[in-house]
């Protein structure tokens, strides 16, 4: 029998947990209260719009040293686009990579293909003799039809014809500004308080294609974490950053900057969420990249650029933080609430576990309202799991306890976590498909067991073990191709 398949029931797994015939008293136990309408104001899904089982916390769940953290530091300038994880530091030959992915892809499915390969394809390897693959040639289309603007970088006719001047919707961090200033066009900036303006930007940011959003202030812990220098992903060249008496950002030189002023009033940090098409991930039979992965890669840099140029239509000023450009991406992730630090090294979310592209926002002049760090269970979860490190075919997820170590100098120390090895990382990303919480919005059953581990760890193996018998994770690839109901953009949104 294909390991992809089970023939225990949901049933007998409710029957497991005590949970058959509970009916709607089960669901009542698991409601929340409120007393009054202060204490529901105050509850998580009034601000942060979290399911009711998600506790808003003062200190996030990864303990963090903050004594070795300095402000102006400079992230690791190396070879390659993440600041020195480049051909030159990789533990591996491409080949030997490549061999330890297909090996692994052929073992989980012995009907995979390699099919065409993806030379030419942004991101993809450009050695002929190991060249990325994407399986079946429906696979493969998949993939290469999601291209256009991977990462944000224009096709190589645009870049071409403007001398190299421009290079990708990245270049102007402070975004396109397709409009004047609104006092050039008879306004005035908007004006509301800091609750209002995170509620007005949460719709828009909606709209335009993000999920989540979330606020912190630029106060001393986030000026700690903040990169003074940092090597940009497109453009390779390290930047520097500083905080002025300036109106607006001074980017020198304006299209791809090494330096850019930071106004001093830019006090708070909006942070976002980007959702990964989940299925095709998970159902992806691919050596580094899959159409999920890439087709996010399109879509949500575009988006971010309109939501600063709607902060601009506002009459508010914005930097991005793409690529993570100017401080990590999971301290904002952590201490906003977007998630909770975890095993594979990114953010897990409380909806959709890891299947997020990104967790990146901007700095703003626009005040809005702080959010908290959360606690779902998902940390102590992932000290009993360890399924991604288990599955990944490189072997570069961390196994074991958290540490405080920071093994190379692109790494950041600070604080008690898993770190993914990037010198053996092929970004393939089987972390993402086989990851138990990206499940756990199959059934309300899932809703019952994520309040279970956001109470107590007691359940975590048997939860661990009980997602491995059912496989919800990776799927064969030939599979998506067969539901004929596949969701606008690959995400269900009625979730």
């Amino acid at each position: 029998m294909s390991q992809f398949h089970s023939i225990v029931s949901r049933r007998d797994f409710m029957k497991g947990l005590g949970l058959v015939g509970a009916g709607v008293g089960a669901a009542g136990a698991a409601s929340p209260v409120f007393h009054d309408m202060d204490e529901m104001a105050s509850s998580t899904t009034s601000l942060q719009h979290n399911p009711w089982w998600v506790k808003n916390v003062n200190e996030p769940t990864t303990p963090i040293d903050w004594n070795v953290l300095k402000p102006s530091r400079t992230a690791y300038v190396g070879t390659d686009m993440f600041g020195g994880v480049g051909h030159d530091v990789w533990k591996r030959s491409r080949a030997e990579t490549q061999k330890r992915m297909i090996d692994y892809l052929k073992n989980e499915d012995p009907n995979w293909q390699p099919g065409p390969n993806l030379l030419g394809l942004k991101a993809a390897s450009t050695d002929p003799q190991y060249p990325d693959f994407a399986g079946d040639i429906k696979d493969n289309a998949l993939a290469t039809g999601s291209a256009l603007l991977t990462a944000g970088v224009f096709p190589m006719e645009v870049i071409m014809a403007t001398g190299g001047k421009y290079m990708a919707l990245t270049d102007r961090p402070e975004g396109w500004r397709e409009v004047p200033y609104i006092t050039q066009r008879g306004g005035t900036k908007w004006q509301g308080s800091p609750e209002e303006a995170l509620k007005v930007v949460r719709a828009a940011a909606r709209f335009y294609g993000f999920d989540d959003v979330q606020a912190i202030p630029v106060d001393e812990k986030f000026l700690k974490v903040m990169w003074g220098t940092k090597q940009m992903l497109v453009s390779h060249a390290p930047t520097k950053f500083e905080f002025g008496d300036v109106d607006d950002f001074v980017c020198t030189p304006k299209v791809m900057p090494t330096k850019v002023i930071i106004p001093n009033k830019c006090k708070w940090f909006l942070n976002f969420t980007c959702r990964q098409p989940g299925e095709t991930t998970r159902h992806s039979q691919c050596t580094t990249q899959n159409a999920g992965q890439i087709y996010s890669y399109t879509n949500w840099i575009k988006t971010f650029k309109h939501v600063q140029d709607f902060l601009w239509g506002l009459g508010y000023i914005s930097l991005d933080n793409i690529h993570g450009r100017f401080i990590p991406t999971g301290f904002t992730g952590t201490m906003c609430g977007a998630g909770e630090l975890s095993r594979w090294s990114g953010i897990l979310t409380p909806k959709y576990g890891n299947m997020t592209r990104v967790v990146h926002g901007v700095l703003t002049d626009l005040p809005l309202a702080e959010t908290s760090p959360v606690d779902f269970g998902a940390r102590k979860f992932c000290e009993t799991c360890g399924i991604c490190a288990d599955s990944c075919p490189q072997g570069a997820i961390q196994q074991g306890e958290a540490t405080w170590d920071a093994r190379y100098a692109w790494e950041n120390s600070g604080y008690l976590g898993w770190r993914n090895d990037l010198t053996l990382c092929n970004h393939c990303p089987v972390c993402q498909g086989v990851c138990p919480f990206n499940a756990f919005d199959k059934s309300g059953i899932h809703e019952i067991i994520k309040s279970t581990i956001s109470t107590t760890s007691l359940f975590n193996g048997f939860f661990r073990s009980m997602d491995k018998t059912f496989h919800y994770g990776r799927k064969p690839a030939a599979e998506w191709w067969d539901d004929p109901n596949q969701p606008v953009w690959g995400m269900d949104t009625t979730v």
